[in-house]
C-alpha cells in the first residue's frame, strides 16, 4: 500500500511539473525548457550552468542570415503572444489593467507581414496609450542577448468601445530576412512596446512563438 501511494505522489508531481513548463525547439535544432517564473535551460545542458535569462556567461552565438530563404505564400492562424498588466493602468485599475496582443504571419509575393490585434482593458485608450503612430516599435529581446526591433511605418488609431471598458488596436507591421532569421533562431524573453504616449513591458504568453510558426511561411 505504501508503494502504491509513493507511486501516486510521483504520478502527481510529474503532472505539476508538466504543466510549469513550455518545451520549444531553436532553429539549430536544440530543445529548450521554459519556466514559469522566466527561466529557461536547454535540455542537453550541463548542471553547472545556471538556468536563467540574465546569467551573462553564456557567450551569444553570431547569427547567421541565409541568404537562401524562400517564402511561399501562406498565412498562420492567430496566436496569443502577450497577455499581461499595463504599469499604467495599475495604477489605476486593481483588475481592468491588462495588455492582451494576438498575432498573426502572412507572406505574399517573397513578403511577410505580422499581424497584431492589441487589446487594452479601458475605453479610452487614447488617454494612455494614444496612437501607434511611423516609428513606434516593439522591442524584443531574444535569448543569447540578441535584439529586434520591429518598427511600425504607418499609424494605427484605437477603437474604443466605452460601454464594455476596452479599446483595440488593429495594426501591422513587415519584417525583414534578416529579422526573420533572428527571430526564428531563439525564443523571446522581453517584450516592450513603444506607443506614441508611453513605453510598456508587457508579459510574453508564447516565447516560441517565432520559432515555431516563421517556419510555416517557408518552402
Amino acid at each position: 500500500m505504501t508503494r502504491i501511494f509513493l507511486f501516486i505522489l510521483f504520478l502527481a508531481g510529474l503532472c505539476m511539473t508538466a504543466q510549469a513548463q513550455q518545451i520549444a525547439k531553436t532553429n539549430s535544432g536544440r530543445v529548450v525548457v521554459l519556466f514559469d517564473n522566466g527561466t529557461w535551460k536547454y535540455v542537453d545542458e550541463t548542471p553547472n550552468v545556471k538556468a536563467n535569462s540574465e546569467v551573462k556567461d553564456i557567450a551569444p552565438q553570431p547569427t547567421v542570415i541565409d541568404s537562401k530563404i524562400e517564402l511561399k505564400d501562406a498565412e498562420t492562424e492567430k496566436l496569443n503572444f502577450i497577455n499581461g498588466p499595463s504599469p499604467k493602468l495599475k495604477k489605476y485599475f486593481k483588475h481592468k489593467n491588462i495588455v492582451n496582443a494576438d498575432m498573426a504571419l502572412i507572406s505574399r509575393d517573397g513578403k511577410v507581414k505580422l499581424l497584431i490585434d492589441w487589446k487594452v482593458m479601458t475605453g479610452e485608450g487614447f488617454s494612455y496609450f494614444g496612437y501607434i503612430k511611423e516609428g513606434c516599435k516593439i522591442s524584443l529581446e531574444l535569448m543569447g542577448e540578441k535584439s529586434v526591433d520591429l518598427v511600425y511605418t504607418e499609424e494605427f488609431e484605437p477603437k474604443e468601445y466605452e460601454k464594455y471598458g476596452f479599446s483595440t488596436y488593429k495594426s501591422q507591421l513587415n519584417l525583414s530576412l534578416e529579422q526573420i532569421a533572428l527571430l526564428q533562431s531563439s525564443i523571446v524573453t522581453k517584450a516592450t512596446m513603444t506607443w506614441s504616449k508611453r513605453s510598456e513591458e508587457y508579459k510574453i504568453t508564447n516565447p516560441s512563438y517565432f520559432v515555431i510558426e516563421l517556419p510555416k511561411l517557408m518552402k
